[in-house]
């Protein structure tokens, strides 16, 4: 089994991720790229052949800084990663060629972030899951399973005069201004707008902006991205000032209905702490918990500290964050996160 490092798009690579069940569209060789390209780290997008097939790839990103160290991630900026291979054979070389890349590189560690656990001894993180909703059935059945609740609510929405849209980079400032202010609310740095706007450049087909407002006041807003069947959010905020006009409902019926129309088999809220505000969310629409499992080599001789606002390490700084005037974190943000993938 030879593993290789793409350097650039393939074609061969991509068909075959499109081909696999797990496949997701951070596995695509131009998410890497696009990765690379608008934040700068360093990508290595491996690709295992057996007699010249691909059966195996595992897109990794070096993101190293002097705040957080020095850090191999599969894959950046996504919830989803790790080997997607055919075989144990071709995920075993993989994942034995990135051990090598990162000891090479003298990274702190690899952050693997699997569906399926890997049978390595690693670390590994159960507190993330993901929620799923199929499409299958079509937006008539959707709706007709969802909570009375999220149904009464949307309507309200509706009647509360709010208007849903959707489209590209011409929403990107309206939902950049909602998602960076919420960011802020939560402790956060928001991640550069770079990254946004680079994501509808290079998957125009792929990625979508989805908006709801109020006459000309943007007050709640999503990113969705869609392949393979599969559309997910990774990202979306709502004003806060206007939560009991149940905006944020109207916008994830909007974004559901859309893909209903357009062929998706599901649609994947994104990742959620267990039992946190956004999982009660989530759960009200029906959509089933699918547990993630994050898995962490760690180089020899040194302590595994895992990038999460989540990480007690960090909640002083949170802290921090959220008293921070807005001004200032917008500006400061983008320098910060872009080495919190």
């Amino acid at each position: 089994m030879d593993v290789e490092i793409i350097d650039k798009t393939d074609s061969a690579s991509d068909a075959f991720v499109q081909r696999m069940p797990d496949g997701r569209i951070c596995y695509l060789s131009a998410w890497s790229d696009m990765i690379a390209r608008a934040l700068g780290h360093r990508a290595f997008y491996l690709a295992a052949c057996n007699n010249g097939r691909l059966c195996g790839v595992l897109p990794l990103m070096q993101v190293r800084s002097r705040l957080f160290g020095n850090h191999m991630i599969s894959q950046a900026f996504s919830n989803y990663g790790g080997p997607l291979a055919e075989s144990e054979q071709a995920r075993d070389a993989l994942f034995n060629r990135a051990v090598e890349i990162a000891a090479e590189l003298n990274c702190e560690s690899i952050e693997l972030r699997n569906i399926k656990p890997l049978p390595y001894d690693l670390y590994l993180r159960e507190d993330k899951l993901t929620m799923l909703i199929s499409l299958e059935g079509g937006a008539e059945q959707v709706w007709h399973n969802v909570k009375g609740e999220i149904r009464k609510q949307t309507r309200k929405a509706e009647k509360n005069g709010l208007v849903a849209s959707d489209g590209s980079v011409e929403l990107l400032d309206d939902f950049y201004t909602i998602y960076s202010r919420r960011m802020h609310e939560l402790g956060t740095p928001a991640y550069p707008k770079k990254l946004m706007l680079e994501m509808l450049r290079t998957f125009p087909q792929n990625v979508r902006l989805f908006a709801v407002n109020l006459k000309n006041v943007c007050v709640s807003a999503g990113l969705v991205t869609c392949f393979n069947g599969i559309a997910e959010v990774p990202w979306s905020a709502t004003s806060g000032k206007y939560n009991l006009l149940y905006p944020n409902r109207l916008l994830y019926w909007t974004m559901i209905e859309h893909y209903c129309k357009q062929g998706a088999r599901f649609f994947d809220f994104g990742r959620s702490s267990i039992g946190g505000g956004n999982y009660e969310f989530k759960r009200r629409w029906r959509a089933e918990p699918v547990r993630l499992h994050y898995q962490y080599w760690v180089r020899p001789g040194r302590e595994l500290s895992i990038l999460s606002p989540d990480n007690p390490k960090y909640k002083r700084r949170v802290q921090i964050w959220k008293k921070l005037p807005f001004w200032v974190t917008r500006l400061l943000g983008p320098y910060i996160s872009r080495n919190l993938p």
